[in-house]
Parts: C-alpha cells; structure tokens; sequence
C-alpha cells in the first residue's frame, strides 16, 4: 500500500505528511480487527480536508465502502444531518429489497431519520435512544455487507444529534469491520465540543495533530507554483508570514505568481504585502474575476451550504440552467467551487470567505428567500428550518407552522436540541395569538429534555393564558414534575391548584395529579405528613384498573414497603400495580422503578425481569431518562443478589448517559451511590472515594439518602468506627421520621452496630442490632432478615450468637443475595472456629470463598480464606462454576441461546452488541464447563431440576 500512499499523496499535492498517511493506512488495516476510530485534528489550513480526501481513495483502493460526510455550521440545527449524508444517498439509491435488508430488525429504529412520513405517528417520548440503537444497527448491517469506512469532515460542526450517533457507535464497534476516520478543529468548550471530546478520547480512537510544513515544504511550493528559481531569505520571509500553514502558504504563492513577484531574497520585504492582499481579499479577487452571475451563484451556494442542489442555487441567484453550469465552470477555473454535482466549496473557508462578502441584512433576506423556495418546493420542515433560523421574525403563520412540524420531527427522532431552536424561533416570529399558549406547552415539553428552568418558565406562560381546568391541569403535570426535580417546595402547590381547579372534571387527570402531589410530599419532612395521609385515604379505594389508579397503587406499594408493612402484604400490591404491562408501556418510569425497587427489596427475580421490560421499553419509545434510570435501580438490585461486577457496569452506563445526555441530580446521585458500594465490596476503596467524590457537587436532597448511606459506609472501612456510625444512626432517625425504615432499603442500623463493637461499646451494639432485627423480622424476606440475624450474631457472644447466625444461613441459602449468604457462611464459620468446632467450620468457609469470589467480593473471599486456614485446612484452588456462577446478563443470553436464536438475534433482543453476546457465551461455556449450543438447555435444566 506504500506505493499507493505515494501516489495519492501526490495527486493530493500533500507535502510532508507521510506519517499521518501511514496511520491512516494503519486504521485501514486494521478494519478486519473491529473498529477504530482515528481523529485528525488541527487549526483551519492546516490539511485536515486533504488528508480525509486520501483517507477516502486509500480506503476505495483497499476495497472497503466508503460513506463521506462532511459537518457545516449552518446546519448544525439540522438532526442527524451528517447521519443523513453518510447513509440517505445509499437507501435512496438502492434497490427496494436493499433497502429493507438494510433496515431490517432493530435497524428499522432508524427508518424515521430517512423517510419523513415515519414520525408522524402517535410515538410517545423523546426517540433518542430507539434512532441511536437503529442506527448503530444500520451501521452493523453496511459494515457486514462490506468493510465500512465512514469518514466525516469538520466533526466540530456536525449537529449534536449526529455526534451523539457516533458516541454511542464507538463502545459498540468493537468485532465490527468498521473504522471511523474524523477531520476535525480544537474549538473552545461547548455543549458540542463536550461531545466531540468524549468521542476522541475514547479508548477505541486515536488523534494525530498534522504539523505545519517546514522550509524545505515552503520552497517546493514555491518552485512549484511560481518559479524554479528561488532563494532561501524569500523562502523564509514566506514561512514566517503564514507560520508553515499549508493553505495560507497556497495562497501567498498564489499572489506571489499573480503579481509577478520573483521569489528572490530583494523582494523578501514584499511578502508581508503579498501575504495580506492573499488572505482577507483573496477570495473578493477572485470573485472580481469571474462574470457577476458567477459571483452570485458563489454567493448563493454560500447561503446554501456546501452540497447545494444546482436548480435551487441558481433559482436563488437569478440563473437559468445554462448559466449555472457557466458560472460553475468559471468558479471552478478560479478555485472557487469543486467541479461537481451538488456543488460545494474547495474549502469551508473558501466557502465562509464568500458568505462574508455578503452583509448581514443581506444574509439575512437571502435565508428568508431559502426558507420560501424550499417550502413552495415541499422541502422537509427541518431543512427550511435551518434558513429560518438565520432570517428575521416576520410574523409569517405559515413560517410558524413549518417549525412546529419541524421542531415535532425533530423530537421524535431524539434531536431535542433542534425541536427547542426550532420552537424559540417560531415564538419569536410570533405565532399567531391564538397558537401562543399551544407553542409555549410545545415548547416547555421540549426543554424538559435539555433546560428544566427554561422549561419551568415556559410551562407556567401556557398555563397562565388558559382558562381550561383540563388543560391547565395537563400543563400542570409536565410542570409539576420538572419543578419535583428542580424547585421541589414548588411542585405541591402547583399540583394541589390543579386539582382545586379541576373540581373532579376528569377523575383520572385528578389521579395522575394526586399521585404527583404525593411524590412530591411523601419524602420530604415538611411535607410528608399531609401526603402521608393523602395515601392512607386512597387505601382500599382504587382498584388499579386505570393508569391513574395504577400510579397511586404503586405509590402505595412504594410507601408501605419503605415504612416495614408486612412483604406479604405488599408484593400483591406491586404486582397488581405491574399486571398487565400498562404502567411499564406508559410513561411513567417515576412509578414502575419504585415498584421494582420493592420486588428487589422482597429477593424476587422477577425485580430483573421487569427491569428488562423497562429497558427494552425505554429502546422502543427513545426515552434516554427511562433508560439511565432503569440502569440505575438494576444496579441496586444487582448489588443486592451480590452481583458486584455487573452492578458497578450498571451504575458507569448510567452515570455516562447522564454526563451525554444530562440527567437529574437524584439519579446522578443514586448511581454515584450504588457504584460506590459496588467498589467498596471489591475492596476498591480508593476507587470509591474517588466516584463518591464527585457527588460533592451535587444539591443536599441528592446526597441525603443513598449517598450518605455509601459515605458513611466508607468511613467505616477505612477506620472512622465513631464518626461513621454516629452519622449512620443519626441518618436513620431523619428517615425514620418520614416512614422510612426498612432496613431492605438501607441497613443503616447493622454496620453501625458492628462499628460500636469494635470500639468495645457491646451493649450499644445489642440495642442498634437488636432494633434492626425487629424490622427485618417485621418485613420478613431473607436478605434483610439474614444481615440483620447476622449482625445480631456478630455482637452476640456463645450460643445465643450462634443461633442468630445459624438462622441467618438457613434463610439465605436459598436466596439469590449471594454477597449476604457468603457473609453469613463466613461469620458462622469464624463462630464455630472460635467454639472448637473446626471440622464444621471449614465446610461454611469453603463455601463462603467459592460465594465471595462468584460475587467479586475479594476482601470477603480472603477472610474467608484466613479463617479457613486458621482451622488448620489446607489452601486449595476453588473452581467457579455451574449455573449459579452465571451473572444475570450470562443468564439472560444461556436462555435465550438455549432456545436457537443467533448472536445477532440475541444481541437485537437485549439491545447490546453483537460482540457482548460472543464475549458472554465464551463465558458462560467455560463455566457450565459444555463446548456447544446444544448442550445449554440441557446444563439449565439440570440445574433447575426441569
């Protein structure tokens, strides 16, 4: 490939940059390893474009498909604009069966970004996630056909939609024959530039910066472009000019060939007055030269953008057809424009040089006339959008229209940036007064997504320009809620005003607002009783036949957990809340995940089952907040069962999606927690302090409730006995006050007990353990009961302690809270070892080693080893196997391999790559110790006695 490298450097007049080219050449290569992505990034000039363009003929050249786009600042408005150019050309152009097989499965998620007419339906929630999981898939079924390089210039101006594409593409492409090649400028920070950091800074990319040409590079121009003879102190002066840049090197050569200048050292003083007369006036010389309707044509693909249709740029300008093919030829003689269809620019800056040209009113009635043509040529809304934007308000009803459809595209293929761009300009334009409240709600519901404040504001102007009790109270829900997570102590009144206004209008709209109210009060001291009664009067009264009653249902399954009602007494609530699927299809994940919070609380597997209905949901309706917070209260019940590894994955995708997509402070807070403890029981306590550090930033009513649990866990671990445990009762007093004291939710009784015994206070260790048993006991499943009988035993001494522990194992052997069942083998181990019962202990500790390690647990599994040993038993290698080493997600794809889908029909299923599947039946072989498919049903059943 060396000799083509050479051959296209040349054709691409691509001077000393032969070592870029090989790390291109390199990203090529390696297409058949998985994928790549290599990044080259630098200032304006500095051969970015040039280098992508060889990229692209060394890709063809090496037989992959290569799919072209390239970013502009004047559609960074447009949602997945670089998506579109990279994929639209290649759906539109094949063959109808093509297409279809190249959106077949969970591809088709992204059939909206390319057809229009596929948004229009009634699709609930904000699309995001369901485009980017059918464009990942798209991208894996090009891929598959064919090598794929995907090349996109100026990433830095690609629309935020397009960007989160290609972050949530790069964890993915691993296994795929996909690289990812990106041109790209270091800009100042951004929400953008955030975007575009994460994505280079991933551990699949790679960055390389082009260096500026050197004097040797500076003098081979200058032979090249205006004459052979040339003499060091010009060559120089030429260097120090343009600092080795290659474009403004190009252009000063070029002036210094126009004006006849020989590049002798007597005319070195002349280059500073070349060099300014080749930069800011280069582009107006060259305009100067061509015909006037050349210029205009420039001047209008200009306002266009790069890869403007020929009829529409010369409709703009005044052409016919013929003279835009005359005024094209004549911009391309002068380097201007590309000699091509669409047409487009030799370079963005070539590009923003001639769109400067123009003043800005000008500019601005130019995009207006866009705006017009492409709406009587029934262009797509967005795309009129993007010239709407750049044009003043007119007061024009159609115009307003065209952005409410647009901004509505927009949010149902997850681009809630642009619906809310779309939706300020259409107010600003103004609507008619009529519409304003409508487009004030459209325009709240969209900031929901991105700014609660703005949302807050706008949300409160539509409400007050209604006189409707519905609508107000419709407005009211959405407001209710981003003022819950942002001004919660004005979230009640808005709820309780709505329902006063209502008068029992429509009892189900007064449901869903009572159940906000509720949500509101129920955990917050100031308010917790008048919601606290609220539940108790909705007891015994709602049947859970409509979404209304089933949200007040779960808020009451939620309370009586939370405040030890009996489990038995409050699974059925659960479960009748969840029968049927509604609240899971509905959105309303404010509801479900609490309830899966209680099925996790009462050890039932079913708690993962519902999460996996709820994730799979959040993928259908694109619904990113569902997603993070479905992740983040799986991790809890992971950590629960002992499931230390995939909890700690659990809470980082979360934690990633909130820092890509924002998120509120409670779940950022909640996952902060849950990966603090999934760290603290792998004994990565540094690791924990530092994520738990993070949190410091985070609002007092985020850190009060997981967070502290975990800090004050930390404490502990690393040796503050008397702070941690002080703080940690002192916690349990506050949460107690609102009905919050099971300690299913947070132990926070337990560890404070073990502390105080280790600081010698015995009897105030009795009293903390003995309180918490009592509620486990109220509660009544295994995992409380049994850390709680386990506590109780620590700080007991002989055989009253004995018998705690030995209940404690009884209840937990069956469970799934392995980290709890491995906890209580080992102190019942140590009990018997310290009683003289050795031979008896080394069974429970053997079995706690083999439960510590399935779990991840190392400072658990090398106690347990310590007090092995100090019953005189020999060290000896203990295998992980058989189905209970299975974590949940190698269980989820053993059933269903064992059923006879492929891996990619797996991975379609659990929304999760292709690879994730390989890598997980890798492991689930090795340890059910089988060597094929075939054999799984039969290794599953064996274990379940089918």
């Amino acid at each position: 490939m060396r000799a083509t490298r050479q051959a296209f450097a040349a054709a691409d007049e691509l001077l000393e940059r032969e070592a870029e080219l090989e790390a291109v050449e390199e990203l090529i290569g390696a297409v058949g390893r998985g994928g790549r992505l290599l990044a080259i990034e630098g200032p304006p000039g500095i051969g970015k474009t040039s280098l992508v363009t060889a990229a692209k003929r060394l890709g063809q050249a090496a037989g992959l498909r290569v799919q072209g786009a390239r970013g502009s600042e004047l559609e960074r408005s447009f949602s997945y604009g670089v998506v579109r150019q990279l994929f639209e050309p290649l759906l539109a152009s094949g063959r109808a069966e093509e297409r279809a097989g190249l959106l077949t499965g969970a591809a088709a998620l992204a059939s909206s970004v390319f057809d229009p007419r596929q948004v229009a339906g009634d699709r609930s929630g904000d699309s995001s996630l369901a485009t980017l999981h059918g464009l990942y898939w798209l991208t894996a079924n090009l891929a598959e056909r064919q090598p794929l390089l995907i090349a996109v210039d100026d990433l830095h101006w690609s629309d935020l939609a397009s960007l989160r594409w290609l972050a949530y593409l790069l964890p993915r492409v691993e296994g795929l024959p996909l690289v990812v090649l990106a041109g790209l400028r270091p800009e100042g920070p951004s929400e953008d530039q955030a975007l575009v950091a994460q994505i280079v800074s991933d551990p699949l990319a790679a960055v390389i910066r082009p260096g500026t040409l050197s004097i040797e590079a500076t003098a081979q121009l200058l032979r090249d472009g205006a004459s052979a003879d040339v003499e060091d102190a010009f060559v120089v002066a030429c260097h120090q000019e343009t600092g080795g840049n290659p474009l403004l090197l190009r252009e000063l050569v070029r002036g210094v060939a126009g004006e006849g200048v020989a590049p002798l050292a007597a005319n070195a003083s002349r280059v500073h007055g070349i060099a300014a007369r080749a930069g800011s006036r280069a582009v107006t010389l060259r305009l100067a030269g061509v015909p006037r309707q050349a210029a205009s044509l420039a001047q209008s693909v200009a306002v266009l953008g790069d890869d403007a249709d020929p009829g529409l740029a010369g409709a703009l300008a005044g052409l016919d057809g013929g003279a835009v093919s005359d005024a094209t030829d004549a911009l391309a003689r002068v380097e201007v424009l590309r000699s091509s269809v669409p047409l487009a620019f030799v370079h963005p800056l070539i590009g923003a040089a001639v769109y400067e040209t123009l003043p800005a009113a000008e500019r601005e009635r130019a995009h207006a006339r866009v705006a017009r043509l492409l709406l009587a040529a029934g262009a797509e809304p967005e795309r009129v959008a993007a010239h709407v934007l750049r044009s003043p308000p007119s007061g024009d009803s159609a115009v307003v229209a065209t952005l409410r459809v647009a901004a509505r595209r927009a949010g149902l293929r997850g681009a809630s940036e642009s619906a809310v761009a779309y939706l300020r300009r259409a107010l600003a334009e103004p609507p008619p007064e009529v519409e304003r409240a409508e487009l004030l709600a459209e325009l709240g519901a969209a900031e929901a997504h991105l700014d609660g404040e703005a949302a807050i504001q706008h949300l409160r102007a539509a409400r007050d320009l209604l006189e409707d009790p519905i609508q107000r109270a419709r407005i009211a829900l959405v407001l209710g809620r981003q003022l819950f997570f942002l001004h919660d102590e004005e979230a009640e009144s808005t709820y309780t005003s709505a329902l006063q206004d209502l008068a029992g209008a429509d009892p189900e709209l007064g449901h869903l607002l009572e159940a906000g109210l509720i949500h509101a009060g129920l955990f917050v001291p100031s308010r917790h009783e008048p919601a606290r009664l609220r539940v108790e009067r909705i007891r015994g009264r709602i049947a859970g036949r409509t979404m209304g009653e089933k949200l007040l249902l779960s808020l009451l399954a939620f309370y009586d957990a939370l405040s030890c009602a009996a489990a038995g007494k409050v699974i059925p609530e659960a479960r009748l809340a969840l029968a049927d699927g509604d609240l899971v299809r509905a959105d309303v994940s404010a509801a479900v995940l609490p309830l899966c919070t209680v099925l996790g609380m009462a050890d039932l597997d079913e708690a993962l089952i519902v999460f996996e209905d709820v994730v799979a949901e959040a993928h259908r309706r694109g619904s990113m907040s569902d997603f993070a917070a479905a992740k983040v209260f799986r991790a809890q019940t992971l950590l629960w069962r002992g499931d230390l590894g995939e909890a700690e994955a659990e809470s980082r995708e979360a934690l990633a999606v909130a820092g890509t997509w924002g998120s509120t402070a409670r779940f950022a807070g909640h996952a902060t927690a849950f990966l603090g403890d999934s760290l603290m029981e792998q004994g990565r306590l540094d690791d924990a302090a530092t994520a738990l550090s993070q949190a410091q930033s985070l609002p007092e009513s985020a850190r009060m409730f997981y967070l502290r649990d975990s800090s004050t866990r930390l404490r502990i671990l690393r040796g503050d006995l008397a702070g941690g445990a002080a703080e940690r009762l002192d916690a349990c007093q506050r949460f107690e006050a609102i009905d919050t004291r099971n300690p299913a939710l947070i132990a926070w009784r337990s560890p404070a007990a073990l502390a105080l015994l280790q600081l010698g206070e015995r009897d105030e260790a009795r009293r903390v353990a003995a309180e918490e048993l009592e509620l486990a006991r109220d509660w009544g499943t295994p995992r409380a009961l049994g850390a709680a009988l386990r506590a109780a035993g620590v700080v007991e001494s002989g055989k009253p302690g004995l018998a705690h522990l030995g209940e404690a194992l009884e209840l937990l052997s069956d469970s799934p809270a392995k980290l709890e069942h491995a906890k209580a083998r080992i102190e019942l181990g140590a009990a018997l070892r310290r009683a003289g019962h050795r031979v008896q202990a080394r069974e429970h500790l053997r079995r706690a080693v083999e439960l510590a390690r399935i779990c991840g647990a190392t400072p658990l599994a090398a106690r347990a080893e310590t007090e092995l040993l100090a019953t005189g038993a020999r060290p000896r290698r203990i295998a992980l196997s058989g189905v209970e080493s299975l974590t949940p997600s190698e269980r989820r794809v053993a059933e269903l391999a064992a059923q006879g889908p492929t891996n990619r029909e797996i991975a379609q299923a659990l929304f999760v790559t292709q690879r994730t599947v390989e890598v997980h039946l890798t492991s689930i072989f090795r340890k059910l110790d089988i060597t094929s498919r075939s054999q799984l049903a039969a290794a599953l059943d064996t274990h379940t006695g089918a």
